[in-house]
């Protein structure tokens, strides 16, 4: 044992420093060693902390109250606790999103009616007809530019919020104008036979008691008609062009087996609403007139507009340059899902007449 073992008396002071400091080294580095693990896992809350777990940090926040006097299998159907807050449509600052897309098919339910029997009620042509019908979907054609517009060009510090907002305000302007500054009632004619004659088959009302109606003084005209239908068109889509930027950059954030939820449930919204307005606005404009179905094509924008206050977006953010935006749009139309549709589309509509989509 003794002459195996070194005794301090053994080593020089510079071999003693040096083993003793080397021992000293090791005990630093261990201490260091722990320290610096203790504020990995402070700084890094992911990591050996159940609390701060990866799974509780993707847990959405809880649901509103009132889903309490919902069954439990709806409630986890309609707020899925794995989803982002911002793919969750009913969240109080998402309903503006889905609020939109029913605003846009009750709009065009509404609408459609109205521009096809109108114009005729008042006299127009069948030039004229073709004329209002297509100025109504005019503004269509600048999506794209309205899309630029809020990518470039924020409103009040927002892209989407304040577009959307300016959007449904030129709606409802457009139809309150219409309200005030024309007649849109109808007068009746009285329904006489005796007014056509001996021949009956002149009377377009033959064998039906009917009421005749005729368009007051202060009708509209064809002209004024065209312009209010243009800024109607205008707001509209460019706060459809909104609610899709909103839509499109919420379902980036959606979990891989749920991709497409968003958007689905945003069109079935829109055709839900232009399935319940369509007739509504045949039966409205049958019985009450023109004027009820304008009243309503005011109403219905403008109860839009409390939502859009409550829709969370970020406000004054970097802008991407158009250039980024040109590049970002080539790519995805040189994707094989995106330019065989658009292909498909453009084809159909020499054959149809309409677009597929």
């Amino acid at each position: 044992y003794k002459e195996t073992t070194t005794t301090h008396d053994s080593l020089s002071p510079l071999e003693m420093d040096t083993d003793y400091g080397s021992a000293n080294d090791d005990d630093n580095d261990l201490t260091n060693n722990n320290t610096i693990t203790n504020n990995r896992n402070t700084l890094n809350p992911n990591k050996n902390n159940n609390f701060f777990s990866s799974s509780s940090m993707r847990q959405s926040p809880p649901p509103p109250l009132w889903t309490n006097m919902l069954p439990h299998v709806l409630t986890q159907f309609l707020f899925p606790p794995d989803d982002p807050p911002a793919t969750q449509l009913l969240r109080t600052h998402n309903l503006a999103i889905p609020a939109c897309y029913l605003t846009v098919g009750l709009l065009q339910g509404l609408s459609g009616p109205f521009i096809n029997v109108y114009p005729l009620f008042l006299g127009a042509s069948e030039a004229q007809q073709a004329t209002l019908s297509s100025i109504r979907s005019l503004p269509a054609t600048f999506k794209l530019l309205f899309g630029f517009m809020s990518d470039n060009l924020p409103f009040l510090g927002y892209r989407r919020k304040s577009y959307m907002f300016l959007g449904w305000c030129i709606s409802a302007l457009s139809m309150l104008l219409l309200l005030i500054a024309t007649d849109l009632s109808r007068i009746s004619v009285d329904n006489d036979n005796n007014n056509y004659g001996n021949n009956d088959n002149d009377n377009p009302n033959n064998g039906n008691n009917d009421p005749i109606y005729q368009p007051p003084e202060n009708a509209p005209s064809i002209p004024f008609l065209s312009f209010v239908l243009l800024a109607f068109g205008t707001g509209f889509w460019l706060a459809y062009v909104m609610g899709d930027s909103l839509v499109a950059e919420n379902a980036k954030l959606e979990p891989p087996d749920r991709r497409g939820h968003l958007q689905s449930t945003c069109y079935a919204c829109r055709f839900f609403g232009l399935m319940i307005a369509a007739p509504c606005s045949t039966v409205l404009l049958s019985h009450y007139g023109p004027r009820s179905v304008v009243i309503l094509m005011t109403i219905i924008p403008i109860l839009m507009l409390p939502l859009i206050l409550l829709l969370q977006e970020l406000k004054n953010i970097p802008i991407t340059p158009t250039k980024v935006l040109c590049l970002e749009i080539w790519k995805t139309v040189c994707s094989r899902a995106v330019w065989q549709s658009m292909a498909f589309s453009d084809l159909d509509i020499p054959v149809n007449g309409n677009p597929v989509i």
